[in-house]
């Protein structure tokens, strides 16, 4: 009875230090929490907790970052502290944020994507690193569409990939040769993505493939034969070099080769007349449409013509810096441009992204659009 008393005189005292708005006042006034909620936490009231959160929570900003770092460090590993300073510790700047990114198990599923698609690249990677990520967590990372925070995925092997994010991520390594020893050094590759890399990696990793992935002399013949028919077959859409970028669009779209990893192999390359026409070729626009979406209707207009494309939102970023660093255009976006880009995935399906390419076009026929 005594200590539920004494825990209520001290957060009355707290509550009348909240008035002392000076940097000492703030500076106690935090630690003074924060020492009552590691201390007392079990005895301290729900609404008690919420009221000394939102003191916290108004706060925080005016304390020193070494301060704050300090608290992060030692609760890193606790779970019998309030998740709500978790959060709170996860959501600030990163040199405060890492420990309880990496280590806290109060952390959410939910809490951690919301930190991803939201925090800087330095939280994506801190959340990256942290042990036993969830599927779904790791499908978020790989939607960052950044090498070092999907590297740092592959190494960490207490984080669960599924097989589809896994056929991503292959998928992905064909044009990112970072992505490759990685993906083939994880233990819980599936052995028939395994032997799909064998036909496009380097000898060094082909042999490491071969070592880490143990295969029977009938699939490594299989593999050995799928190599040479992939060879075979990109032999067969080699061009000349007086063969024009349209005529290799052309023979990629006869042998149905013309997918999104060609357009974006052809943006990561510095290509952007052969990126521009294969994406036009894809929609199937006009030329001059196709400019005018990427360089002159902004952000959302890029987002439209994805949508349609079937690409992922993940791509849309690097795509939109790419195609104007190009042009040496500004590639700054405002997070109010990002939202509202992204927000053209979530609510445009793909027949409506078409239709309003098409009135596009449309408008275009009646209206120059240069």
């Amino acid at each position: 009875m005594s200590d539920m008393i004494n825990t209520g005189e001290e957060i009355q005292n707290l509550i009348k230090l909240a008035h002392d708005s000076s940097k000492k006042g703030r500076a106690e006034l935090f630690n003074g929490i924060t020492d009552l909620i590691e201390s007392q936490y079990q005895q301290i009231s729900s609404t008690e907790i919420d009221l000394m959160m939102d003191i916290l929570g108004r706060i925080i900003r005016d304390v020193e970052v070494s301060l704050r770092r300090k608290l992060s460090l030692k609760l890193a590993d606790k779970d019998d502290v309030p998740v709500e300073l978790i959060i709170l510790l996860a959501n600030d700047e990163i040199e405060v944020a890492n420990p309880v990114l990496i280590q806290n198990t109060l952390l959410t599923d939910r809490e951690l994507v919301n930190i991803i698609q939201r925090k800087s690249r330095q939280h994506q990677l801190s959340i990256a690193a942290r042990k036993m990520l969830s599927s779904d967590v790791s499908r978020e990372l790989v939607k960052t569409d950044d090498d070092g925070v999907i590297v740092t995925l592959l190494t960490n092997k207490e984080a669960k990939i599924d097989n589809e994010t896994i056929e991503l991520l292959v998928e992905k390594s064909k044009t990112r040769e970072v992505l490759q020893s990685p993906i083939i050094h994880r233990e819980d590759l599936p052995k028939h993505i395994a032997a799909r890399m064998y036909s496009w990696v380097s000898m060094s990793l082909k042999q490491e493939l071969l070592e880490i992935h143990t295969f029977s002399a009938e699939e490594l013949e299989s593999i050995l034969y799928e190599s040479v028919e992939e060879l075979k077959s990109e032999d067969e859409l080699k061009i000349t070099k007086g063969d024009s970028e349209k005529t290799l669009i052309d023979k990629l779209k006869k042998a149905n080769k013309l997918h999104i990893s060609f357009l974006m192999k052809s943006l990561r390359q510095g290509n952007i007349r052969l990126f521009e026409l294969a994406f036009a070729e894809i929609l199937n626009i006009p030329e001059a449409i196709m400019y005018n979406i990427l360089y002159e209707r902004g952000p959302s207009a890029l987002a439209i013509a994805c949508c349609a494309a079937k690409i992922d939102k993940s791509v849309f970023l690097t795509m939109f810096r790419l195609t104007r660093e190009a042009k040496m255009m500004d590639t700054e976006l405002s997070q109010p441009e990002i939202e509202h880009a992204y927000s053209q995935f979530v609510n445009t399906s793909e027949q409506r992204a078409k239709s309003i390419l098409h009135k596009w076009v449309e408008d275009s026929s009646r209206n120059p659009i240069f």
